[in-house]
């Protein structure tokens, strides 16, 4: 479960196959319903609209790379697990419904799709849960931030949710999965930010009591970073990269190829500072020789008045 994704990818996706493929893809879907649904048939148990609209999905992300396909597999096999248990198929075990679907798109003329079938064994009932909670934990927020009338409804149900996640999570591994930890510190962030930008909701009741408004991580590297702490961070950087370029230069003219470019300009400013070093000196010794010329000539004038 570590290595699951909770976060819901989607794909914008158009119905852009032939009208020929389209009718294949619906008659292909309508033949496993058929299989799909128990005797008693009716608008909820149909399982032909979403057939359609999982084939699309799947031809739109059987190109990608495997590691990016990974979130979209996630996704696609959650939505079919969801879709099932909603619907109370004839088939017993998940994995032959994802087999038995497979087969019927390749009816359909629409090649590849069988992109995600290892998956299919990782979305058991505790990932699925995972995933459950934070779909519908982000769609409450969606309709947080969408909603005029009902605000106060969604923002509620949205620290409900995430208390609900925290304490199921609590009791079934006495610490949180980091998988977990990551999306639940994720979606506290978004929903910091979102409230930062509209300044409401300042409820002392709800801050206190609930751990969706305690400030998230995010909030506090940043706040930690501002004011007088972030000039101190400015000078050490600017420290950090004024040594790492002292090091720099120092292995360059050490123990690489360019200390023969630079060795012998080291000799010419050398002998360029012991020429100017010598003239200074030299000019230091006429002026010290000037300053007694002109004491002794003093101490002599007034030697000589005295006299």
């Amino acid at each position: 479960m570590g290595n699951s994704q909770v976060a819901k990818a989607e794909v914008s996706f158009s119905p852009h196959y032939s009208s020929a493929v389209n009718g294949q893809i619906g008659a292909s879907c309508n033949a496993f319903n058929n299989t799909f649904q128990h005797k008693s048939k009716n608008y909820w148990t149909n399982f032909t609209p979403p057939c359609q609209y999982l084939v699309r999905y799947l031809h739109e992300i059987k190109d990608k790379s495997e590691y990016d396909r990974k979130p979209y597999c996630n996704f696609f096999i959650y939505e079919l697990k969801r879709e099932v248990k909603n619907k109370n198929p004839n088939f017993q075990r998940f994995d032959k419904v994802h087999e038995e679907l497979i087969k019927s798109y390749k009816n359909t003329g629409v090649n590849g799709l069988d992109v995600c079938k290892e998956y299919v064994s990782l979305m058991d009932d505790n990932v699925y849960d995972m995933f459950n909670l934070f779909d519908e934990l982000y769609k409450d927020f969606k309709e947080f931030k969408n909603q005029n009338k009902h605000k106060d409804n969604y923002f509620y149900s949205c620290v409900k949710k995430y208390e609900e996640i925290i304490n199921k999570y609590k009791e079934k591994n006495n610490k949180f999965n980091n998988t977990i930890e990551d999306e639940l510190e994720k979606f506290k962030c978004d929903f910091h930010t979102y409230l930062q930008d509209k300044n409401t909701y300042t409820c002392e009741e709800v801050k206190s009591n609930c751990s969706l408004m305690i400030p998230p991580k995010c909030r506090t590297n940043v706040e930690e970073l501002s004011g007088d702490t972030a000039s101190a961070v400015t000078w050490t950087s600017t420290g950090f990269l004024f040594f790492a370029i002292l090091i720099i230069i120092f292995i360059l003219y050490n123990y690489t190829a360019c200390s023969s470019y630079l060795r012998p300009r080291k000799r010419k400013l050398k002998n360029i500072r012991n020429r100017k070093y010598k003239k200074h000196y030299e000019l230091m010794n006429l002026f010290e020789e000037s300053r007694k010329n002109k004491i002794k000539n003093k101490h002599n004038i007034l030697y000589n008045s005295v006299q």
